[in-house]
């Protein structure tokens, strides 16, 4: 599942890159949960270096500071 994600993960950047077209998940349901955002590769070290400090994922990471900023 890990070499699954990765090469996703990897596709999308390249095709980001050479500005091909990204199609979007094909969905039923209105708001499946997920988001892929894009990011500088330094914001995604440091998200990654603090999420790994804090012993949790980097998606837990980034929901707590999305949590914490809804006011």
């Amino acid at each position: 599942m890990t070499n699954i994600n990765e090469a996703r993960e990897l596709w999308m950047e390249t095709a980001y890159e050479a500005g091909d077209d990204i199609p979007l998940p094909s969905s039923d349901d209105s708001y499946s949960g997920k988001l892929l955002v894009r990011m500088p590769k330094s914001l995604h070290r440091r998200l990654a270096e603090t999420a790994e400090r804090e012993g949790v994922s980097l998606n837990q990471y980034i929901l707590f500071l999305l949590s914490a900023a809804k006011n």
